[in-house]
């Protein structure tokens, strides 16, 4: 058979639309895709800090005896403050830098074992005026940003006039620890899903009085699945994670809310050694007892980052956070990681 304009019509293709060439060309050239898995980023709200959560994760086990070591910086500017009736509460202005080490080692058995050492810093930062003008430049609201002070650090929670939660200016102080151990029960393969189930426990190493912790021993549990494809990785995560409330707010008569989550995420190798990766999670506040709409939304925010190979397993990894849900979230978060990661079975 053959086609009008002489070719054998088996030998005729498809059509590409301009607009996929150019992806599907990048996706093509990826021979060696820098596939490791979502990037472990979360809600920097200070008071989400100080709630145990598992940070997204492959639905893949690491080899028995392999190690996974990841140092992060994630530096955050925060703005919102609101009222409700009987004296309740919430205000946070300022910047966080949160920090950690985190390790992973492959159990065996499809276990695989997670540990987080983090420090926080709050400080007044520097970026107030470039949001300002950023905000006013593209005609976004800023929340009242250009009237406040500039440069200072306060976050302060009251409930029926009392304190329930507060934070200061402070240099780098150590916060919770957590640890979690996670199951795959379905490894996945190309075009074949995976699943895992996780559980984690975080320590009270963080002052209390400082903000940085709630004081008591949280739990969470969750599971994690991964979909591998040819153009590259779907992920979804789900979590719940039973939390504790600080001294000052039991003697309130407050509770933080235990936090409900939500995420999911794509992976797309682009080129040789670097991946693009696009993550959304959604979380409930742990502060929504309070009962203001700037403490008790849920929280939705946008991460687009990627992951670019050094050397052999060693990755820079990188992010920016957009708030989706708007009065609620930190305004933007820089995060940055470099990290040592072999290939998961």
């Amino acid at each position: 058979m053959v086609a009008p304009d002489g070719a054998p019509a088996h030998h005729r293709r498809m059509p590409v639309p301009r607009a996929l060439a150019l992806p599907l060309l990048l996706v093509a050239c990826a021979t060696n895709p820098a596939r490791r898995g979502p990037l472990p980023v979360r809600n920097q709200h200070p008071a989400q800090l100080t709630v145990m959560h598992l940070d997204p994760a492959p639905a893949s086990a690491l080899r028995q005896g392999s190690v996974e070591v990841r140092g992060t910086a994630a530096y955050s500017s925060l703005f919102l403050s609101g009222t409700g009736s009987n004296g309740n509460s919430f205000a946070m202005d300022g910047e966080l830098l949160r920090t950690s080490v985190q390790c992973a080692v492959g159990l065996g058995a499809g276990f695989t074992a997670s540990a987080e050492l983090p420090f926080v810093l709050t400080t007044g930062g520097f970026l107030d005026d470039f949001l300002i003008d950023y905000h006013r430049f593209l005609g976004l609201p800023d929340q009242g940003r250009d009237a406040a002070p500039r440069n200072q650090f306060n976050v302060d929670a009251t409930f029926q006039g009392q304190p329930v939660f507060a934070q200061h200016a402070e240099p780098l102080k150590i916060a919770d620890v957590p640890l979690s151990l996670a199951w795959t029960a379905v490894a996945p393969h190309p075009g074949s899903p995976g699943f895992a189930l996780r559980a984690g426990v975080e320590l009270p190493t963080g002052n209390e009085d400082r903000g940085m912790g709630n004081g008591s021993v949280d739990t969470a549990i969750g599971a994690v699945a991964e979909l591998p494809l040819d153009w590259g990785t779907c992920f979804l995560e789900a979590q719940h994670s039973f939390v504790g409330s600080p001294h000052a707010a039991d003697q309130a008569g407050f509770s933080f809310a235990d936090v409900s989550a939500l995420g999911g995420g794509l992976e797309l190798p682009i080129v040789d050694d670097l991946s693009a990766l696009v993550q959304v999670d959604w979380e409930t506040s742990t502060l929504r007892n309070l009962d203001i709409q700037r403490a008790s939304h849920d929280q939705v925010l946008l991460w687009m980052g990627g992951r670019l190979r050094l050397e052999h397993d060693l990755f820079l990894e990188f992010s920016i956070g957009e708030d989706l849900a708007n009065y609620i979230s930190p305004d933007v978060t820089f995060w940055f990681g470099i990290a040592w990661l072999p290939m998961r079975r």
